[in-house]
């Protein structure tokens, strides 16, 4: 009987991660594994890039980022004991056959970036009709990493470490799934669909406070002190209860562009950013003891809100609702510039722009007509003022309607 217990033992980490190694072929530009379930692809991309493919027979014919051809780098192929390894002169990369979980080293051996066992899923989906993968993958982050990428976000976090985000495309924010390690790595997660950065799955159930009715405004704590909202805004408000004392993510998603993004728990604000132009989404990192809490959430009276956490641990996590495979590409190299030209040299090189594009740029929301542009250049140089660019922005399209190149 003790013996089938350390035997069953001795199988979870197989059973659990449900991608039983079958065999393998090396072909002259990658290395193919056969799984239980689906193909994993290890293709080395140059001596500092690997990427990882696996597919469940639904692949992603369309490539819009690996736009250079390039040519194969050497590498070899070795086994010991249940580790496949593939290297490069600069990476290792190694899958495990027993649990099948990739990790990766430098030409010392140093391992740099490894795989959280079990987190590689690719689960059924459907998205406007059509099938697709819901395609997840989480690494290792000790304690000391910091993380830095992803794009250009006004939530203000620098160490993107257990910070939870939604990788959209809206004005005013720009989203790049890549992320440079101080470990000395990068990481693309190469997904086209709608990727959320360290998920927050457990859900908030919010109630409205009716601010429209009586005198048309309440009370809220905000960091400039109690204040009253009006009846153009709503206060939400709702508990959370948890078993533990740690850091949490909390993730709150309003739905569409604000201009106000106001979390408070406790009566302490850990959210509150006030602009014209607020992306929907914002997160924060915050410090809370097991029970439960009182949270607010101040938005548009239109608005729907929605607040969602997770307490984070030493792991990274992207997840993509709308994909075919599961594909990302690790890069290394001695330091960021190292790893930034060998993402460049198979994303392409960018262009450089005409020596006047490197000067002062004027801009605003818009100018009202074209006097009031005009007038704008004649005081700076009225002022002495370099200016090499003034930007003309939007409306000046009159009767044409919106965008039109027509002036």
């Amino acid at each position: 009987m003790k013996l089938k217990i350390l035997l069953l033992i001795g199988l979870l980490p197989t059973l659990a991660f449900g991608q039983s190694y079958k065999k393998h072929t090396v072909q002259k530009d990658r290395l193919i594994i056969q799984l239980d379930e689906g193909t994993m692809n290890l293709i080395p991309l140059s001596d500092k890039a690997i990427r990882v493919q696996w597919d469940k027979g639904m692949k992603e014919e369309r490539e819009f980022v690996l736009i250079n051809k390039v040519q194969a780098p050497v590498f070899r192929v070795s086994e010991a004991g249940s580790k496949l390894k593939l290297a490069t002169s600069v990476i290792t990369v190694s899958f495990d056959k027993r649990t099948g979980v990739i990790d990766y080293s430098d030409n010392t051996g140093k391992v740099f970036l490894s795989e959280k066992a079990g987190s590689r899923k690719l689960t059924s989906n459907i998205v406007e009709g059509q099938s697709c993968f819901v395609a997840e993958q989480s690494f290792d982050s000790p304690s000391n990493e910091y993380l830095f990428g992803l794009g250009q976000f006004q939530d203000g976090h620098y160490n993107l470490r257990n910070v939870t985000r939604k990788l959209t495309q809206v004005n005013s924010q720009i989203a790049i799934p890549f992320l440079y390690s101080s470990r000395g790595y990068g990481l693309l997660w190469h997904q086209y669909g709608l990727t959320e950065f360290n998920p927050a799955d457990n859900l908030v159930a919010l109630t409205k406070k009716d601010t429209a009715s009586g005198a048309g405004t309440v009370e809220v704590t905000t960091t400039s002190g109690t204040q009253r909202v009006s009846r153009q805004q709503a206060l939400y408000t709702g508990k959370i209860t948890i078993s533990k004392d740690g850091d949490y993510s909390m993730m709150l998603d309003m739905g569409n562009m604000e201009s106000r993004h106001l979390l408070v728990i406790d009566g302490k604000p850990y959210i509150d950013q006030t602009n014209q132009w607020l992306p929907p989404a914002a997160s924060a990192v915050v410090n809370l003891k097991a029970g439960e809490h009182t949270v607010q959430i101040l938005c548009k009276s239109a608005n729907v809100p929605k607040l969602s956490w997770k307490l984070v641990g030493n792991e990274t996590t992207f997840r993509s609702i709308n994909a075919r495979a599961l594909d990302y590409i690790v890069f290394y190299g001695k330091n960021a510039d190292d790893v930034i030209t060998a993402y460049r040299n198979l994303s392409g090189n960018v262009p450089m722009l005409p020596l006047w594009a490197y000067g002062f740029w004027q801009c605003r929301e818009r100018y009202t007509s074209g006097k009031h542009l005009v007038q704008t250049v004649e005081e700076f140089r009225r002022r002495n003022l370099p200016m090499d660019v003034i930007v003309q922005d939007w409306q000046y399209w009159g009767k044409h309607g919106w965008g039109v190149p027509q002036f």
